[in-house]
């Protein structure tokens, strides 16, 4: 199955298809449900064209055997983000992300809420745009534009948001486990992602 071009029409790989990629790589249909976060019903329906499944669907069980057939290889965001990520929490002061930025060597802090999901995001350009006192709140200087992604993203996915994007913050289930910026993906790319 070839990459998706810009421009090129992608392949959608039929069912019979999976099922034979599945069995060269001598996995069950329950041991790729467990690797791809799919029911092995959905897998079974899929592979026996029961149903047309939705793109996301056939994504996650591509993902998972490529990641399977070529562990070598960076497939995901979550393979190559940095997961010790600093945050802030709306609280904190201006010269607190500062201070976290200076001493960490940090270009973006996200924000998060008392529940601990991200409302914000801080960065050096907002810190500079943003001529206010050190002891001003960081939610009057914070992003509310970020980009937020899944850590099961594609790279190429994840390549062409970072065109646009200084930074990605990567989830799992909703809650914040790393962030990618665009010195991680040419790090990538220098590995042969």
């Amino acid at each position: 199955m070839g990459n998706h071009r810009h421009g090129q029409p992608m392949e959608i790989p039929t069912g019979g298809f999976l099922r034979e990629w599945r069995k060269s790589l001598g996995l069950t249909q329950a041991a790729l449900a467990q690797r791809s976060g799919l029911t092995q019903s959905v897998i079974a329906k899929v592979e026996t064209e029961v149903v047309d499944p939705r793109v996301s669907t056939v994504r996650k069980m591509v993902g998972a055997l490529n990641r399977i057939e070529r562990p070598d290889l960076v497939h995901t965001v979550g393979d190559i983000m940095v997961s010790e990520v600093t945050a802030l929490s709306q609280t904190d002061s201006v010269q607190s992300a500062i201070d976290k930025m200076v001493l960490g060597g940090i270009s973006h802090l996200p924000v998060l809420s008392e529940r601990g999901s991200v409302v914000g995001l801080v960065s050096e350009a907002s810190l500079l745009k943003n001529d206010t006192g050190a002891m001003t709140s960081v939610d009057e200087v914070m992003r509310v534009d970020f980009s937020m992604v899944d850590a099961d993203v594609s790279i190429g996915e994840a390549r062409r948001l970072l065109a646009e994007e200084e930074v990605l913050l990567v989830s799992r289930r909703g809650v914040l486990v790393g962030l990618v910026a665009r010195i991680d993906m040419v790090r990538a790319l220098r590995d042969g992602a």
